[in-house]
């Protein structure tokens, strides 16, 4: 259910109703910060039935938007009740989205399937999706996607999901996917920004397809921003070991991460969890969706740094941590923060190196205090 909110939550004009009860719409109300609509179900709607709630409060709020998606979570699954389109709207949306059916990127996707997409061969551009509200990196991929395109001299572009409702009738037909785990491969795929080298492949596919690409400025930055991360890379390995590190999220942004810092700073990888299932190629990551499945994997081989959300950042205090996936709390995060692309790989490098760091100085602290103190 967050999943499809969360897709839904990135199109605006879209009046996003959760057919639910209170439990369903306070967390991700909590944690997308935007408006969203709830029924509110009670005892009495599960016995009579939620139509006349749900009917009531789309009439409510349909001259507010353009369109309006409805949610339909758990309980009304559960009682077996069908969502009407009422009166056949094309711009009332709804997904079947209770909890019990899958993870958050089976809800995403889900609602990406459900909107009304109308692709266009004739355009030029390129549409970039895997985008989600809940991801702590949404908008900071966003602005890295507009500025690699705007290098390419790419001007037409429609972002999944960071876009008006109209833009959704004509969007162009080749894709670059932000976040593998959120994308439905089509034909017209040229690849992802998930990395450095990924993002030149992706560009360089899309120059193959339309001639109006210039990829030079994009390799230069791509070959100084890799001379770089190794140049820096190399000096902190002259001092210090390799950190080792656990690694918490989705399958496709956690395997990005493993393979980046087993590259740059030979890092052990103590483990992936994923919260949702892996790719068969991703043989090192086990699933972990669950508090104790977390708790496992870190007590078994304690690491120096955690990538992770808060509920790992608790259960290893005394790892350094870098927020990695939702929900990040107990922190002040105002910056735009990429994933993606050139300057979100350089990011990833930089955080990792400034944890280890700090780790590594509270420890010779520590150390020192120890070193001098006479009490009894």
């Amino acid at each position: 259910m967050t999943g499809a909110v969360s897709c839904l939550a990135g199109i605006e004009g879209i009046g996003v109703i959760i057919h639910g009860a209170s439990g369903c719409y306070f967390y991700p109300a909590t944690i997308l910060r935007r408006q969203l609509y709830c029924t509110f179900l009670v005892e009495e709607d599960v016995i009579f039935g939620t139509g006349v709630r749900l009917r009531g409060l789309i009439d409510g709020i349909r001259d507010a938007h353009e369109a309006i998606a409805v949610v339909h979570t758990c309980t009304p699954a559960i009682i077996g009740e069908e969502i009407e389109q009422t009166d056949g709207d094309p711009a009332i949306i709804t997904i079947d989205a209770p909890g019990f059916i899958g993870s958050y990127e089976v809800g995403f996707l889900s609602a990406y399937r459900a909107l009304p997409l109308v692709r266009d061969a004739d355009s030029p551009g390129v549409t970039v999706d895997g985008l989600s509200p809940l991801d702590p990196f949404y908008t900071g991929n966003r602005l890295e996607a507009l500025r690699l395109l705007g290098l390419a001299g790419i001007s037409d572009h429609v972002f999944l999901s960071a876009c008006p409702w109209d833009l959704l009738s004509a969007i162009p037909e080749s894709v670059i996917t932000s976040n593998p785990d959120l994308h439905i491969e089509t034909e017209c795929t040229s690849g992802t920004f998930l990395g450095i080298e990924e993002t030149v492949r992706a560009l360089s596919s899309l120059q193959a397809k339309s001639g109006d690409i210039s990829l030079d400025p994009i390799i230069a930055e791509a070959g100084k921003a890799k001379d770089e991360i190794t140049r820096v890379c190399d000096k902190y390995l002259q001092r210090h070991d390799p950190p080792s590190v656990a690694i918490f999220g989705g399958s496709a942004y956690a395997c990005f991460a493993a393979d980046l810092l087993e590259g740059v700073l030979d890092s052990s990888i103590t483990c992936i969890g994923s919260r949702n299932p892996a790719a068969p190629s991703s043989c090192r990551v086990v699933e972990a969706s669950t508090p104790d499945q977390v708790q496992e994997l870190i007590e078994s081989d304690p690491p120096d740094i955690i990538l992770g959300s808060s509920f790992e950042q608790s259960l290893a205090p005394s790892s350094a941590f870098i927020p990695f996936t939702f929900p990040v709390r107990g922190m002040v995060r105002l910056r735009a923060r990429p994933l993606i692309g050139i300057q979100g790989t350089l990011g990833l490098v930089e955080d990792v190196l400034n944890a280890s760091l700090d780790r590594i100085s509270g420890k010779q602290h520590t150390d020192q205090t120890a070193n001098t103190y006479s009490g009894p």
